[in-house]
């Protein structure tokens, strides 16, 4: 694939300008609502494209992608999913997160969770919680809600399945770290899938139920007022009912 087209335009896209096209996506496909994308240029094509112009820039899901670089799926057809993108039409973008038949880890910031059925419970609400596989060889299944500073919702876990609003400040997906963010340089939330046995929330600064939550790789901050902080660093549960639990 080239570096660069005809006119000598690059494939690296300013993050001004992937901001602008991914918030106009609701985040996902425009075509399928699928959170891991591409950028893609449509109008025209990147091989005929001047400018990183993001009124001519969509995302597109890998499988999407593909069809298009196939000369299966047509720009006309990008275009009008553009025009009304499936995140915009159910509110959210949305993937699946690979985990296994095997007991999988989730490391919450500073405490690491390993075969845990409840891994955060708040006021007696599971905010993460893991359920065995439903039949032999089926993966575990990891629910849970992740929320900003202010309570509100950014990501949420249904039976593997993730999905971030498009009332988002902003939902980047690079890989597999989702990272979620309130405003410039304000990151709310950052996630690492490790597939297939592993989960990593390595940015944290929430409210859930009148607790703060706020950590890093290293530590876990929690407090009830947002300044009084008790700290968990480098804490490792296994084969518990419940993680922690604040009441």
């Amino acid at each position: 694939m080239a570096e660069r087209n005809q006119y000598g335009l690059g494939r690296y896209v300013p993050q001004d300008v992937r901001r602008e096209v991914r918030r106009r996506c609701g985040f996902g496909c425009v075509k399928c609502g699928l959170a891991y994308y591409d950028y893609e240029h449509f109008d025209p094509d990147f091989k005929d494209a001047k400018e990183h112009n993001p009124n001519g820039m969509t995302l597109l899901c890998m499988q999407c992608n593909q069809k298009r670089a196939r000369g299966t799926l047509s720009a006309a057809t990008v275009a009008r999913a553009n025009e009304n993108p499936k995140c915009k039409q159910q509110g959210f973008a949305s993937e699946l997160f690979d985990f296994g038949p095997e007991p999988i880890e989730v490391k919450f910031a500073g405490v690491s969770f390993i075969n845990c059925k409840v891994l955060v419970q708040v006021r007696g609400v599971d905010m993460l919680s893991v359920s065995p596989p439903e039949e032999p060889g089926a993966p575990f299944l990891l629910s849970g809600f992740l929320a900003d500073a202010t309570g509100a919702t950014t990501l949420k876990i249904v039976d593997n399945v993730w999905s971030a609003g498009d009332s988002n400040w902003d939902v980047e997906v690079v890989g597999p770290l989702i990272t979620i963010r309130r405003g410039p340089g304000d990151i709310a939330l950052q996630v690492r899938a490790i597939p297939p046995h592993a989960i990593s929330i390595e940015r944290i600064d929430m409210q859930f139920e009148g607790y703060f939550l706020q950590g890093d790789e290293d530590s876990l901050r929690i407090s009830m007022d947002g300044k009084s902080l008790h700290t968990c660093s480098t804490v490792a549960m296994r084969d518990c009912g419940v993680g922690i639990t604040l009441n």
